[in-house]
């Protein structure tokens, strides 16, 4: 009976692939794979929608599986199977070309063209897309050092092994952004709001300007009452927290800590260090008590787990690729494993909207980085989770990586040239940006270096001793009125550095959230930001794009 259900999957993905209806197809075999996770075919069909429905990202990680499943051991003397193993191998060295990464096809295509069993015709096939690959490899490569030296002057360059890809909110099969604004749920956000803010606050729908005659229209917070300059707004404690292990720090609440063998003059400043009870585990916490806010949220499910991979990459230097928050979707698949939902299903967050794809900057496209693969199966490998887990997915991965990337909150940093710490805010992310801000965010427990602890006013730090001691979050935000708010305002964060330019506004507005602003302020202003324009012909065979930008 399973067997039969599958099979009509199956025939059901293949009719909707002829008659080119490829997210029809996309979501038949997935029913299938829900049946039979392990189905390589399946896999290997699902990968082919991906291509053609314009998700190369996604069908890369679809014929990683087939090409896991039809390993060499499976493939000797099964026919059926070598055929999936070489398709497996095709469509990944596809997907790598269609992401604009020539040197990682190149290196696919060649393992193609060096596979002994493989028909003559489809070597012959794969040398051709080799020899493409390498041509524009070699200029690719010429124009990255040459740009850089210039200083990036004419066109936009990436770093190598970074190329582009579409994000548009959503994948075509993703409801979520729709039932975040349905009744119930909205219902559920307002009794949140109204506890945190003493019924101060209400969720309703408004319009914003953009560059067209037609408003955009979402969730924005309006004021039940007056407000005076200084005046309270609300509280938060973070959801959730990261920091990128600069530095010793709580893994709850990223608050600094001694370490129990250098107690030194700020012992009275910093935590002494709580180990976790696990000895093969190397993460810390300022007390029992954070440790166990921890257990009971995430840290069981990584305790005593390697992280040095992960935290490698977060602390490389990787231009504008969202490299920062990786820890988040680590800790956010902990949770749902634990809670056994997907992730995206997460109550705290399901709400968050997500960066897009804009045509004001990389031509409507988003970055990719070569990695994302690899820190994906690893966050999988870390969790004990099956790569054929469909509750954890790729698309789900990039999901929470365009989530992500426009809810978080930097936190404190020692060094501040680097991303160390940031922090997830449920109910203060429901705040929109405006230019000129009426409400910003005050920390009472923020820290400091210590080249600079010296000159705070001893009753500052009487005060964050205290909120320590009846266990305050060290990253607890207090929303502060900026200027008299009246009843039936809209209440407005800034996202970007209200004391930049408008042309360096629009530039961190575009890179982190995807979108312009038009508030007053910046239909006050000229200079606007304008992005680089992009080669694409450095990256994709057969694209012309971008050749008159180069010097021949």
């Amino acid at each position: 009976m399973t067997h039969n259900i599958v099979d009509q999957h199956r025939t059901n993905g293949n009719d909707a692939i002829k008659n080119k209806d490829y997210i029809k197809a996309w979501e038949e075999y997935t029913k299938g794979l829900e049946i039979t996770p392990e189905d390589p075919v399946l896999w290997s069909n699902r990968s082919f929608a991906c291509l053609k429905a314009g998700f190369p990202e996604l069908a890369m990680m679809d014929a990683y599986r087939v090409m896991n499943l039809c390993n060499q051991d499976n493939i000797k003397n099964n026919e059926s199977l070598r055929t999936l193993y070489q398709k497996g191998n095709f469509r990944y060295a596809e997907s790598l070309t269609a992401l604009g990464l020539p040197r990682l096809a190149e290196s696919a295509f060649n393992i193609i063209i060096n596979d002994k069993l493989i028909k003559d015709v489809d070597r012959k096939k794969a040398m051709d897309r080799k020899l493409k690959l390498s041509k524009i490899l070699s200029e690719q490569n010429h124009y990255m050092i040459r740009e850089v030296q210039k200083g990036h002057e004419k066109f936009l360059i990436t770093e190598e092994d970074v190329g582009f890809y579409k994000f548009d909110g959503k994948y075509p099969w993703d409801n979520r952004p729709d039932e975040r604004i349905k009744e119930s749920n909205l219902l559920k956000l307002q009794h949140k709001l109204d506890l945190i803010s003493n019924n101060k606050l209400k969720l309703d729908f408004v319009k914003f300007s953009g560059d067209d005659e037609n408003p955009l229209i979402q969730l924005g917070v309006i004021s039940k009452v007056d407000f005076k300059i200084e005046d309270i707004i609300m509280e938060e404690d973070p959801f959730l927290t990261i920091h990128n292990h600069y530095n010793l720090r709580c893994d709850y609440c990223f608050h600094l800590l001694n370490e129990k063998s250098s107690i030194d003059d700020n012992s009275d400043e910093y935590p002494i260090e709580y180990p976790c009870p696990n000895l093969s585990c190397e993460e810390s916490f300022c007390n029992e008590k954070c440790y166990n806010l921890a257990k009971d949220l995430y840290h069981n499910e990584i305790c005593g787990k390697i992280l040095d991979d992960l935290i490698d990459y977060l602390q490389r230097k990787r231009g504008d690729v969202k490299n920062n928050n990786i820890l988040f979707i680590l800790k956010l698949f902990a949770i749902a494993k634990k809670r056994n939902i997907c992730p995206l299903d997460i109550e705290e967050i399901k709400h968050f909207t997500r960066h897009h794809s804009t045509p004001h900057n990389l031509e409507n496209h988003e970055l990719w980085d070569a990695d994302f693969e690899k820190i994906y199966l690893e966050i999988l490998k870390i969790l004990d989770i099956s790569i054929y887990d469909l509750n954890f997915d790729f698309w789900i991965f990039i999901t929470l990586i365009a989530t992500i990337g426009t809810n978080a909150f930097g936190g404190p940093a020692i060094d501040q040239t680097v991303h160390d710490t940031a922090a997830i805010f449920p109910l203060i992310s429901l705040f929109n940006h405006n230019c000129k801000n009426n409400i910003e965010g005050q920390l009472y427990l923020q820290e400091w270096p210590k080249s600079i602890q010296d000159p705070i006013p001893a009753v500052y730090k009487v005060l964050r001793k205290t909120l320590r001691s009846i266990g305050c979050h060290s990253y607890r935000m207090t929303m502060i009125a900026n200027n008299d708010i009246k009843k039936g305002d809209q209440l407005f964060l800034s996202y970007c550095n209200p004391n930049y330019n408008k042309k360096a506004r629009h530039r961190q507005l575009l890179r982190t959230y995807g979108f312009l602003c038009y508030c007053n302020r910046c239909k006050g202003e000229s200079d606007g930001y304008k992005p680089l324009p992009i080669a694409w012909c450095l990256y994709f065979p057969d694209d012309e794009r971008g050749k008159n930008l180069l010097d021949r």
